[in-house]
């Protein structure tokens, strides 16, 4: 081989690229094995071994999965004349779950859905490039709608109640590399790279004078298959935390429920001597509020746990990845295909500029996931000040009733005396 033809060859660094789209719909095909309070339940003041911030991650022991539960899927695929060919396959998920519905669709895009997420890639290119190669067999990703409709038109006659065009997803490129000192890289510790590629043929005008020329998109380089389990439970994690953001949600509607039934109750008990029984009635509706918030309340330090691990997490910028399962309980069967996730540093970032990586940036980008648990920090903030808030209309109107009843007890005292005495004076007038 000449000079010139092994140049070229050490060029081509990268080998398969990849066109994926990863993302959730709101509903899961299965349900979560725990409810979020009983998973609130793990976490320990007591933290030794720091097993609060494993907590978060247990999709596969959340989640089961068998091969039973895809048939009415599958059978529902079938029907579908957008694709090509349907099968339940016994393969590790991106999310690490141990079987999924593989779906073929007639313009080239093969789709995998585990019940939780999903993945739709287009293979590119088989062979290997270079990076100079990239704006000949890529560009901006176009997204895969037309892909995802089709799939979702079948998983609603599963899914009746899942709501239309509603699942998220993040498209981005990938590709393994071969070698990456060849890349100007040293990479010791099996970490992943996303390198923004700017495309030069889009221009975005955002006012009459002013226009931006370009595009950034993501590629990923390392491990293919890596690169999707990472940005799929990053997916996955934000559709988690917004479950935990409902069911916080579901929590300060009780709150509210309950200081609505106080300030009815505030309001009745200090009105007239004769609306008592409607006094005695609304007391006691507030009486079932004012317990359930201090039940609510009690447990609110297990938020404060849970938020102080997720806060650990998204500072140290860790992202999931799999890993086989080493421990098989009693009564489960052992399957290769059914993997565990753990933390690993999330994805450097570096961009492209006249064919070479630059700019890197020395520590792991943010999780994806960061934005949906800020969002869930602030309503667990929000809920503990209401619930504060309940406990103190609560003493307000304990007081009121205090002060409110104790004035029918001298009324009735004084009238029991004026009797007592008119009972006498009478008994002596007629003696």
């Amino acid at each position: 081989m000449d000079d010139n033809a092994s140049k070229e060859e050490i060029k081509r660094s990268l080998n398969g690229l990849t066109l994926n789209h990863v993302g959730c719909f709101p509903s899961t095909l299965m349900g979560r094995s725990e409810t979020i309070e009983k998973t609130l339940d793990h976490f320990r003041l007591e933290d030794t071994w720091n097993t609060n911030k494993n907590i978060l991650d247990r999709t596969t022991h959340l989640y089961r999965v068998s091969e039973n539960d895809f048939e009415p899927l599958r059978e529902s695929l079938i029907k579908n004349r957008d694709f090509v060919h349907v099968e339940i396959v016994h393969k590790s998920s991106c999310l690490g779950l141990p079987y999924q519905v593989y779906a073929k669709h007639k313009n080239g895009y093969e789709l995998y859905f585990d019940g939780l997420s999903y993945l739709a890639f287009k293979t590119l290119t088989e062979k290997d490039f270079a990076l100079g190669e990239l704006p000949s067999l890529a560009g901006y990703p176009p997204r895969a709608d037309s892909v995802l409709f089709s799939f979702e038109k079948s998983l609603k006659e599963i899914m009746s109640n899942l709501p239309e065009h509603s699942y998220t997803m993040y498209s981005f490129y990938a590709a393994n590399v071969k070698d990456w000192k060849t890349l100007g890289i040293n990479n010791s510790g099996d970490a992943q790279l996303r390198v923004l590629v700017n495309d030069e043929n889009i221009i975005t005008i955002t006012a009459l004078v002013y226009s931006e020329v370009g595009k950034l998109y993501p590629l990923y380089l390392g491990d293919t298959n890596t690169v999707r389990e990472m940005n799929s439970h990053d997916l996955f994690f934000s559709s988690e935390y917004r479950r935990f953001s409902d069911h916080v949600d579901h929590v300060r509607a009780s709150i509210s429920e309950a200081m609505e039934a106080i300030s009815i109750s505030m309001r009745d008990v200090t009105g007239s001597f004769f609306y008592f029984f409607k006094k005695h009635a609304s007391w006691i509706g507030a009486k079932r509020g004012i317990n359930s918030v201090h039940e609510r309340r009690k447990r609110l330090y297990r938020y404060d746990l849970f938020i102080t691990a997720l806060d650990e997490v998204i500072e140290s910028r860790w992202a999931s990845r799999n890993a086989p399962k080493q421990i098989w309980l009693e009564n489960e069967e052992m399957d290769d295909q059914w993997l565990n996730s753990h933390w690993h540093l999330n994805f450097f970032q570096g961009y492209l500029k006249n064919e070479k990586i630059v700019d890197l940036e020395e520590h792991p980008i943010k999780p994806g996931y960061t934005s949906a648990a800020e969002e869930l920090k602030r309503k667990i903030v929000l809920l503990k000040e209401e619930a504060d808030k309940a406990v103190g209309d609560g003493r307000d109107l304990l007081s009121a009733i205090q002060a409110e009843f104790s004035m029918y007890a001298v009324w009735l005292a004084m009238i029991a005396v004026i009797v007592s005495v008119a009972t006498g004076v009478a008994a002596i007038v007629s003696a």
